[in-house]
């Protein structure tokens, strides 16, 4: 899929980046650490290699916080979208310990890391995805975080973009997907993650006015 020449691509992921960024600035007041950001990515993908993706980063043990979302631009003009927060198990504990400012004792690792992951994506994504909404002067509708802590076999149903507010979902795992992803880490903490977002490509036509539109207002 080439729907965004390289400027439009360019414009993407500095616009996500914006939001990427206020979500990391979440995370840092909530961990009181400096959060360090790599350049966003950009990618054209298809829905079942979404999962592929992530394991090529993570492996198949990861804790993951998902939320599907919806940029709403009129009735007839929607974008939905899944935003994910990925951290590597491993890594997990040491998140909790830099969460809670004292080290969480092994043991007690499991009892309280699915409500931190789930409170931390639902303030890390919905930061990143209102923002974005800002950005593009849409409004916006989604789902509650979960969290996803399990094996590779049911990842690729669990970030299934099929819109669950819209009586039109698409069950085509052919459908292409933009995704763009940033990594990010703690300084001073062994901790590092990624904050994902995927957006349908059958909707896209509606984005990429809002760019085109966003680039003649402010770039030229």
């Amino acid at each position: 899929m080439t729907l965004f020449d390289e400027a439009e691509e360019d414009v993407l992921k500095e616009l996500f980046n914006l939001s990427f960024g206020k979500a990391a600035a979440t995370l840092s007041e909530m961990v009181d650490a400096e959060v360090s950001l790599s350049v966003p990515c950009f990618f054209t993908m298809s829905k079942e290699s979404v999962a592929e993706h992530i394991h090529s980063l993570y492996g198949t043990a990861i804790g993951l916080v998902g939320m599907r979302y919806r940029l709403i631009f009129a009735p007839d003009q929607t974008i939905p979208g899944m935003a994910l927060l990925l951290i590597r198990a491993t890594e997990i504990a040491h998140f909790l310990d830099a969460l809670y400012g004292t080290h969480i004792p092994e043991e007690m690792v499991t009892q309280v890391e699915e409500e931190a992951m789930q409170l931390t994506g639902d303030l890390m994504l919905y930061t990143c995805t209102s923002s974005l909404s800002t950005i593009f002067s849409s409004e916006i509708e989604g789902e509650m975080p979960h969290y996803y802590r399990d094996g590779p076999e049911g990842l690729s149903a669990y970030i299934s973009l099929s819109d669950p507010i819209s009586a039109e979902n698409s069950a085509d795992s052919s459908t292409q997907l933009v995704l763009l992803r940033v990594d990010f880490s703690l300084e001073d903490k062994t901790m590092t993650g990624s904050l994902l977002t995927c957006l349908e490509g059958d909707h896209l036509p509606h984005l990429k006015r809002e760019i085109t539109r966003f680039m003649a207002a402010y770039l030229d």
